[in-house]
């Protein structure tokens, strides 16, 4: 019976987490933003059901007040690099002084994507997989691989690379103090100094074919 339960769970991994992002990646763009909202309610609504969770943990905002000092004083410290940086070296002009409506607009409604992200490739992985990674390494790489992987939706292969990367960091966080608020804190912190940066055009175009080497 255990057996049988771990072989399910591995195949909704796969599903949820290998052919969902697959399939948005086909799709139109829009669909690839009601996708993560979607997504993030359906995981979100399973959690609330799933007896064996605490619901404060779609919070956690005990671990929020333990960590928060440490992750965001790192967060804002390496975004300011990235900006300044950006600023300093890139010939395109910051994204508040080129569109700075569509910035506000961005930094304002990006948190509501990063958590719902955070739902999924933290949260409901954390407490529904992570008995296929006993090892709190292994569940901190393969959370950061799959949410990388998710970005495939997105047509650029540099996303899957730096998301990989950050969800690596998110899920370093999250293995620390188990807060999706802390950790969903730090995504948007990190998302909002990326799109500042100009760097926004990895992670949302509307093209949609696939364009491997930037393109």
């Amino acid at each position: 019976m255990r057996a049988f339960s771990h072989r399910r769970r591995w195949v909704e991994l796969i599903a949820l987490y290998g052919i969902g992002p697959a399939l948005l990646a086909l799709g139109p763009r829009w669909m690839v933003t009601v996708g993560i909202l979607g997504i993030g309610l359906v995981a979100a609504g399973a959690l609330l059901f799933d007896p064996s969770f605490a619901r404060g943990d779609l919070v956690g905002l005990a671990g929020a007040r333990r960590g928060a000092r440490t992750v965001v004083l790192r967060t804002v410290l390496l975004g300011t690099i990235l900006v300044v940086g950006a600023a300093v070296f890139s010939p395109r002009p910051l994204m508040p002084q080129a569109r700075p409506v569509v910035w506000a607009i961005v930094m304002v409604l990006y948190p509501i994507s990063a958590y719902a992200q955070e739902i999924v490739c933290r949260t409901l992985f954390f407490h529904r997989y992570a008995q296929l990674f006993p090892r709190p390494a292994a569940r901190v790489v393969a959370s950061g691989v799959v949410f990388g992987w998710a970005h495939v939706a997105v047509n650029n292969l540099a996303a899957l690379g730096l998301a990989t990367a950050a969800g690596i960091i998110f899920a370093a966080t999250y293995e620390r103090w188990r807060s999706t608020l802390l950790v969903s804190l730090e995504h948007a912190l990190y998302g909002d100094f990326a799109f500042t940066a100009g760097l926004g055009a990895l992670f949302y175009s509307h093209v949609r074919w696939v364009t491997w080497g930037g393109r």
